[in-house]
């Protein structure tokens, strides 16, 4: 035979509140536990020494704020910190520069495609200069106007090798501008790759592409030169210094007042180059052969492969066409 279970609703009900109570008794329990008492002292990290924006060490008062350690000697700063930028500075190097007036013409009086190099920002491609990426657009550019005039040229301005937030305020990692009215930018690995997006070899007077080799094979560009005014020094800072080579304590041959207008890759050149007196320059130099073709006439350029030992026959060698002596006496 079959029972049916009836079940008492009330004391069912009963029952299940009288869990649900002890339930909750059982969880303060345990949170009145795990919680230090209000009178109990509780126990924490030390706390570190605060600091204001400039970065001065601040102490702890008895019954007051922080406040600036004045006494306390600021600690020598790490040799592998940058120095400060100095906006000013930089502005002020850079309109000094040939990259702050850039403006050019070429034979026929035009200058668009010059402004590839001389003014990025200003340049407007072709349709011949999109890569064949662009053409699956299938659209088509109309043929830019062949004259950018100067008042409109903006040469090369800080956001052609660097980055802008949206602030408008300039980074100071390097990048190449490489589409200018889309703003997209190409990253470049040294500021050599960074330099030779322009400085490469084209079929112009004056284009040449500057390799580097022998003694300074491991450089990049701004080991020499100044990143804002482009000027290179071989007696700057840390590299060849004029006590070490100019003024020396033991004299070296051909640093002397008789060599005062020789420039240094006049004869530390490892290329082979001509040598001779630049007009321009009023220094002696080296020449390079210009790349719009044979019977064109040799352009001052500084070498940049160089090395230590210097031939002195190279300029001082029977009927040169200077004039110079052959008989070289070393000190």
């Amino acid at each position: 035979m079959r029972k049916t279970l009836h079940l008492n609703i009330p004391s069912f009900v009963l029952i299940l509140v009288l869990l649900l109570v002890a339930l909750g008794m059982t969880a303060c329990q345990s949170a009145d536990e795990a919680a230090p008492a209000a009178d109990e002292p509780q126990q924490s990290q030390p706390a570190q020494q605060p600091s204001d924006d400039s970065g001065d060490e601040l102490v702890e008062g008895s019954d007051e704020s922080p406040s600036v350690v004045e006494d306390a000697e600021p600690e020598p700063e790490s040799a592998s910190e940058p120095d400060p930028v100095d906006p000013a500075a930089i502005e002020a190097a850079w309109v000094s520069s040939p990259h702050a007036d850039a403006f050019v013409l070429d034979v026929a009086g035009n200058n668009n495609t010059c402004a590839q190099c001389h003014a990025p920002v200003n340049w407007l491609p072709s349709m011949d200069d999109l890569p064949e990426s662009c053409f699956a657009c299938k659209f088509e550019l109309e043929d830019p106007p062949p004259l950018i005039p100067e008042s409109e040229w903006v040469s090369i301005p800080c956001n052609v090798c660097h980055k802008v937030d949206k602030k408008d305020n300039i980074l100071p990692e390097y990048a190449w501008l490489e589409i200018a009215p889309l703003g997209e930018y190409a990253e470049v690995a040294t500021t050599t790759e960074l330099c030779q997006k322009c400085h490469r070899e084209i079929d112009l007077p004056e284009h040449e592409l500057v390799q580097l080799g022998a003694a300074h094979a491991d450089y990049v560009c701004t080991d020499c030169h100044n990143a804002h005014d482009t000027m290179a020094s071989c007696g700057a800072v840390d590299c060849h210094a004029d006590a070490d080579v100019i003024e020396p304590a033991t004299p070296l041959a051909g640093h002397d007042e008789d060599h005062q207008l020789v420039s240094c890759v006049a004869c530390h050149d490892a290329d082979g180059l001509e040598v001779g007196l630049s007009e321009d320059l009023g220094l002696w130099t080296t020449f390079a052969q210009g790349s719009s073709g044979e019977g064109a006439a040799p352009i001052a350029y500084a070498s940049h492969n160089i090395v230590l030992e210097a031939p002195c026959e190279r300029c001082h060698f029977a009927d040169n066409p200077w004039g110079l002596s052959d008989s070289i006496s070393a000190p």
